[in-house]
């Protein structure tokens, strides 16, 4: 411990001397003019959420759900999906060796479309199918600056929110434009990693009233450097793994009267990275030798139009939205490749890939509190994408593609999806059963996927030519039901069952070689069965809430390796189950002091064999009782935040700790497969300490405090094994806010 003290010390130094931190803490001059909001009442904040598209809060809400605000994404420091989904129960986030995530709520993981729904405002986004089919694994992750609260909800919501919601939804609100004051903020960090680079952002916000009571901006700008602390023992490179983002939100927001309201979104973000790569067991931690340099670069531009009226019928809701998402991404093929060109060059996958999408949809729920409420609706989805797939020869010196292009093979891959859906829900309270509430949900889905292919570079393993393009269409229609019965046996005891279903398309894989049996994926759909109860104890100081669950899956969508290990594609692994607990705190138990404590197991695994097991070639076939991977068997967490008045009118000391505990994970179903093995269990411990005021605050902070490794994902294949990402090693920094 005095070692890493004085690690801390040195490093707060170097960080507290840098002249953006000098300039955002100015106000601590001013001081004793600054009046501070009293500190935080002794009841559990309340939260409205619009879960249901419609106003509830957590307490009355008849569904496992949680609700980051933002003042509580800005207190522990989350500007993105990794920083913030561990203080969440049964949420998982899995990354890759492309620099990709891929996230998971309840164990329901499989590679295919995503298992659960990301949503921006009205907007659900997904990322590039890449060539295979497998756009899950690029969620997208925009900054988290000016968000008014992240609502995560737990189990399918198909009726509500569609394909996409099978295990669950994450909805990140956006602040809104204000038409009523002028309002600014600025927020900045330094930051300096164990055995890695310096970390830094810069964030600002402002909201500019253009007409009084009618129509306002709400600008939001950010740069953000990630540190790297990854080498390359070849090369000799340090950090290569650090990255860069940068982008801006833009919204118009125009009430031309009080029953109509108009909010214009425009969002941008690049991200990069010049060397994005996790590291070798085998060499020890934090260690590579990839023969290649992993380029990624992402792009997402966003553009949507979200207009609400309270008509005499109901609220109507009507929002259209565009957005690109380009990336260039790179894979590490020289392991597999090594066998047939020799130690002289390097292999990489060289991956540009767009996709393309409009979603609309028009939705009227009802107004007031009467016996019945309701939701009705239709959405509309268009997607394309496209991929250039280039396998070719890098220079062992520079760890780039030799120019002119050396091509072992080319191909490109395009996919196009088509839905529309019809969907609505009624909650009938009978007013004979005080209390009592009753739900009944349905959607009807309707899609056309089509994915095709052409070869475009003579395949230098194969011998095989270009190809001609070809395309294969999966299609299906259908409806999803959800059933929900919530009876409030006091004002602050609610318990609730659920049974809901949700789906997933299915789609074709385009893989050289493929047998003609696995080309076709079928679609995959689940039931969750859940009981709930939630409770508000000692006055509103207390509130704890509770759920149970068990999911039958029917032909769960997953990915396969051929034989050769060099592709990948999806297919169907049978019938899974997954059962779990979830359990939620939050406590005030004396003024100032705020407690948060969260719980949840999750046991995911195949209940027959794997559905395609006698054409599948390697022995990672899945069978019945085989785990299924990358679900961790229990997630934990814990926060203590504690705010007091400090002798100098008007200032507040704060002082906060988190803990998460990630549980035992595996890579792959045979636990006899070579390339099997166990991995994850393990805790990080987050502090943070400052001074604020109402418009300002300046703090100190320590992530992983105990430099816990955190192995979240390992990959083997053919020609490597063991290649390990985790978690960002002991890191120090300060960071200050500013509010206009």
């Amino acid at each position: 411990m005095h070692a890493l003290g004085n690690v801390m010390r040195t490093d707060l130094r170097i960080l507290l001397s840098t002249a953006a931190i000098a300039a955002l803490a100015a106000p601590l001059g001013a001081a004793a003019q600054t009046t501070s909001k009293p500190a935080p009442d002794e009841t559990v904040e309340e939260i409205v959420v619009t879960a249901l598209k419609r106003s509830t809060t957590l307490q009355t809400t008849p569904m496992s759900i949680s609700a980051v605000t933002g003042d509580s994404l800005q207190k522990i420091g989350a500007t993105g999906l990794q920083d913030y989904f561990r203080s969440v129960p049964g949420v998982n986030l899995t990354q890759g060796q492309l620099g990709q995530s891929r996230v998971t709520i309840r164990g329901v993981q499989g590679s295919g479309e995503a298992t659960t729904g990301l949503y921006y405002d009205e907007t659900s986004v997904t990322g590039p199918s890449g060539t295979t089919q497998d756009p899950a694994n690029n969620a997208a992750d925009l900054n988290l600056f000016d968000v008014e609260r992240v609502e995560v909800l737990r189990g399918p919501q198909g009726t509500l929110y569609g394909g996409g919601s099978m295990g669950g939804t994450i909805r990140v609100i956006y602040a809104k434009p204000d038409s009523t004051e002028f309002g600014a903020s600025i927020e900045g960090q330094a930051s300096a990693t164990k055995g890695g680079s310096r970390g830094s952002y810069l964030k600002a916000m402002g909201n500019i009233p253009l007409i009084e009571g009618k129509l306002a901006a709400r600008i939001v700008a950010y740069t953000e450097d990630r540190p790297g602390f990854v080498d390359n023992v070849r090369t000799g490179a340090r950090n290569i793994n650090d990255s860069h983002a940068d982008g801006y939100r833009a919204m118009l927001g125009f009430t031309p009267t009080d029953d109509i309201s108009l909010v214009v979104t425009k969002v941008h973000q690049n991200s990069s990275a010049d060397d994005l790569e996790g590291w070798y067991d085998r060499l020890g931690d934090y260690k590579t030798d990839s023969a290649v340099k992993l380029l990624l670069e992402t792009e997402m531009d966003m553009t949507s139009v979200t207009g609400k009226w309270s008509s005499p019928v109901g609220e109507v809701t009507a929002s259209s939205a565009y957005y690109k998402y380009d990336m260039l991404r790179t894979i590490d093929f020289t392991p597999q490749y090594r066998p047939y060109i020799g130690s002289a060059n390097g292999v990489i996958g060289y991956q540009p890939a767009y996709l393309g999408a409009w979603n609309h949809e028009l939705r009227l729920s009802s107004k007031g509190e009467g016996p019945l409420q309701w939701t009705v609706g239709g959405y509309m989805e268009l997607r394309k994408d496209h991929i250039d797939s280039n396998t070719v020869l890098t220079s062992l010196t520079t760890g780039q593609p030799y120019s002119p292009t050396q091509y072992l093979q080319g191909r490109y891959v395009n996919t196009g999806v088509k839905q529309t859906a019809q969907f609505g829900e009624l909650t009938w309270t009978p007013p004979q059963v005080e209390g009592l509430s009753l739900t009944v949900g349905a959607r009807h889905y309707d899609y056309t996927k089509t994915t095709g292919s052409a070869g475009t570079q003579r395949n230098v393993l194969t011998g095989a030519a270009p190809a001609a393009y070809s395309e294969q269409t999966a299609e299906a229609s259908g409806w999803v039901y959800k059933f929900n019965a919530s009876y409030k046996v006091t004002s602050d005891v609610m318990v609730y069952a659920t049974a809901a279903e949700g789906f997933r398309p299915g789609g074709a894989n385009n893989v050289p070689g493929l047998n003609s049996q696995l080309v076709v994926y079928n679609p995959d759909s689940l039931w969750n069965y859940e009981a709930g109860v939630k409770t508000t104890w000692l006055g509103g100081k207390l509130t704890a809430n509770a759920a149970a669950y068990r999911i039958d899956w029917k032909d769960r969508q997953t990915s396969a390796m051929t034989a050769d290990g060099l592709y990948q594609f999806i297919t169907n692994a049978g019938a899974a189950r997954i059962e779990g607990l979830e359990l939620e705190v939050a406590a005030r138990p004396i003024h100032g002091l705020t407690l948060n404590g969260s719980i949840g197991y999750t046991k995911a695994e195949l209940t027959e064999d794997q559905a395609n097991a006698n054409i599948l070639v390697d022995g990672s076939t899945g069978r019945k009782g085989d785990r299924i991977a990358n679900v961790p068997d229990w997630t934990a967490s814990a926060s203590a935040q504690y705010v007091w008045p400090l002798p100098v009118a008007g200032l507040n000391g704060l002082v906060r700790a988190d803990y998460a505990y990630t549980g035992e994970m595996v890579s792959t179903f045979r636990p006899t497969y070579v390339y099997f093995d166990k991995f994850g269990s393990f805790s990080t411990v987050n502090l943070r300490a400052g001074v604020e005021a109402e418009d300002w605050g300046v703090y100190a902070f320590v992530t992983n405090l105990t430099d816990a490794e955190g192995i979240m994902n390992k990959n083997s294949n053919v020609g490597y094994q063991d290649l390990l990402y985790g978690l960002t090693p002991r890191t120090v920094g300060v960071n200050a806010r500013r509010k206009f």
